[in-house]
């Protein structure tokens, strides 16, 4: 393992710009020095974190500080909500194997959570190993700053309405079908009953 020295340590920047790997507007984040000359300082990504500048974005950071601290927050009472209501479902097409059409990604939970409980999240808060193939009920990683949770999605297969409407119809012909065989049984149990108390009658009346 190499020794850690000024050339390989961290250092410090100022984030100018929301990055979902490396973390928000204004808030001090450690990488590496080559990436931050090569890539965040040029292109205004960030700032080195040094007196001049923490001095410079003071008012800022403490801003984002508290918009993070309240962010956190609301996420936390949609955690509880979700937990409270068995997590989210999404519907989708499957085959008779349930094998979806479609797979489910970060991004298709986060639209269903936003369709379900009305709060907008990014969807790279979302921690899935691969993308969902399959209808069930899946735990998936949920990670924001320092707050990790498992939320509930459920998927559930999509339902032919169109199919069940013609399922419908061929019972209730099957129905019809029976009870017609049921009446003409009886109908003719009856002609037989009917004719058994005629002949009894006869038999009676010429003994």
């Amino acid at each position: 393992m190499p020794r850690r020295t000024a050339k390989n340590r961290n250092i410090e920047v100022i984030l100018l710009q929301d990055d979902r790997y490396l973390g928000e507007k204004y808030e001090i984040v450690n990488v590496k020095p080559i990436y931050a000359r090569n890539v965040l300082l040029p292109n205004n990504i960030a700032v080195l974190a040094d007196k001049a500048n923490k001095n410079k974005y003071e008012q800022k950071m403490q801003a984002a500080v508290a918009a993070r601290a309240k962010k956190a927050a609301g996420l936390e009472d949609l955690l509880t909500k979700m937990t409270e209501n068995g997590g989210v479902t999404i519907v989708r097409k499957v085959n008779k194997d349930r094998v979806l059409y479609a797979k489910v990604n970060e991004a298709d939970i986060a639209e269903a959570i936003k369709e379900t409980y009305g709060v907008e999240i990014e969807s790279h808060y979302l921690k899935l190993k691969k993308k969902i193939n399959e209808a069930g009920t899946f735990s998936v990683p949920f990670l924001y700053k320092d707050m990790k949770r498992e939320i509930t999605v459920v998927v559930a297969p999509e339902v032919d309405e169109k199919a069940e409407e013609k399922k419908e119809v061929k019972v209730e012909e099957v129905k019809v079908e029976k009870t017609k065989e049921e009446l003409k049984a009886e109908r003719e149990a009856k002609r037989a009953a009917e004719k058994a108390e005629k002949i009894a009658k006869l038999k009676e009346k010429y003994k």
